[in-house]
């Protein structure tokens, strides 16, 4: 369970279950018991009349007064009944009928509860008290049927019962209304992360409770400090890539002189060093250019980037007059993917194809069955073995056109990054080389 907010209201429900359960015994035991002392007090107080009521006779022999009686103990069986005890003497209310119960005798200023079923099985509480009264022990037992406060407590606890549970319903309501409300800045930085992932923002709000306000912070600031890492290294490549253009000239010039053309092979080396530096300096460059200005957490609008991007290589080969078709679909929506990783991933693509075409290059991206990326042109194409020379990195096919293998290899580390897949093989419809990239589904939207 990893939702905070399942394990609050989970906790809470739990809560209000216990409290609720720990009110209702609660309160239940504790009318129950208040009604049992009211009840034992009545009795009390009949004990007392009923000791007062009584006297001896001519032959020493208790006798009780019925006139000084409550009347409803000479009702039969009306529930209420007592029972008085000097030794081998019992005196029993007209209202038991003839019945009796087990009652021990108790010493004077001693009291004892009993619970019994009476009569005609209902449930009774008996309380005994021993007196002292004419010389003898007297224990006089007091019952009371208990069925009508029992009646009277279910009946509150019924009504009890069904407030607590419209209570607790409406609290489960309020719990949610809180959670939700409570959770909601939280939801939001959730939903300002989704966004930040496919590009639409750039910093998270800051404007969240205080308890996540430093996680906040400290994200926006590793967020700034990438993006400025990024941009650094980024102006640091074109900056070393502008400083190495003048000794490299100086260099190129170096291997036409004419003391060097007594050692030609001192020139054939030199010259394809430098060849080779220009080349890396060049796609470098181009990087640069290709990348132009922007955040690289904004996602890339294929129906937008690509043809900009068709447009600067286009002008980059003009003297090629190249012919660069590409076909979409309308409803196609933005790749969430790092706009410099796919920029550099097509630009290389593109760069290649244009590169080695003769007069046609085409790129495709359509989404069935899979998000896919084509590009292909009507160059000489390679062979099977020597696609797999290509997946390799640097590896170049003819070393008298620059750069060519380089890029693949790139292309090919930007596009595993990113969980997708890209083949190469020959182009059935331009008859040329042809290099495929199988985008993650999650990647595109």
């Amino acid at each position: 369970m990893k939702s905070l907010q399942l394990r609050l209201a989970i906790g809470l429900f739990i809560s209000l279950i216990i409290v609720f359960v720990t009110l209702w015994w609660l309160i239940s035991h504790t009318l129950r018991n208040l009604a049992e002392e009211s009840v034992a007090e009545h009795m009390e107080h009949d004990a007392l009349s009923i000791l007062a009521a009584l006297s001896t006779d001519s032959g020493n022999n208790i006798v009780l007064d019925d006139e000084r009686v409550e009347p409803i103990y000479l009702v039969p069986f009306s529930g209420d009944y007592y029972q008085v005890i000097t030794g081998k003497q019992v005196i029993h209310s007209r209202s038991l009928r003839g019945e009796s119960f087990s009652v021990q005798e108790l010493l004077a200023g001693r009291t004892n509860k009993l619970y019994v079923t009476g009569p005609k099985q209902q449930p009774l509480l008996i309380m005994v008290y021993g007196y002292r009264k004419l010389d003898r022990n007297i224990t006089i037992a007091i019952a009371e049927d208990l069925s009508p406060t029992f009646a009277r407590i279910s009946t509150f606890q019924h009504r009890y019962t069904l407030i607590s549970l419209i209570l607790f319903l409406s609290l489960i309501v309020v719990q949610v209304i809180i959670l939700r409300v409570g959770f909601y800045p939280l939801a939001r930085i959730q939903k300002q992360i989704r966004a930040l992932e496919q590009g639409e923002i750039t910093q998270l709000d800051t404007n969240v409770p205080q308890e996540v306000l430093v996680l906040v912070s400290e994200f926006n600031r590793l967020l700034s400090m990438m993006g400025q890492r990024l941009q650094r290294s980024r102006n640091s490549l074109s900056d070393l890539a502008h400083a190495l253009k003048t000794p490299l000239t100086v260099l190129q010039q170096l291997s036409r002189e004419e003391t060097l053309q007594s050692q030609p092979e001192l020139v054939v080396t030199m010259q394809a060093q430098t060849q080779n530096m220009q080349s890396t300096m060049e796609r470098v460059l181009k990087r640069g250019r290709l990348a132009g200005e922007g955040s690289a957490a904004l996602k890339f609008d294929v129906q937008q980037e690509v043809p900009t991007l068709i447009h600067v290589l286009q002008n980059m080969y003009r003297d090629k007059n190249l012919s660069v078709t590409f076909s979409a679909p309308e409803d196609v929506e933005l790749m969430v993917i790092d706009r410099e990783d796919i920029l550099e991933l097509i630009g290389n693509l593109l760069d290649n194809a244009c590169k080695w075409a003769k007069s046609k290059v085409a790129v495709s991206f359509n989404t069935d069955p899979e998000p896919r990326l084509i590009v292909e042109d009507d160059g000489p194409g390679v062979s099977e073995d020597d696609v797999i020379r290509l997946a390799q990195r640097g590896t170049r096919l003819d070393e008298t056109v620059s750069g060519h293998g380089l890029g693949l290899s790139i292309a090919r580390t930007i596009v595993e990054q990113n969980g997708g897949q890209l083949n190469m093989g020959r182009s059935d419809k331009l008859g040329g080389f042809l290099v495929e990239v199988l985008f993650a589904k999650s990647k595109v939207q």
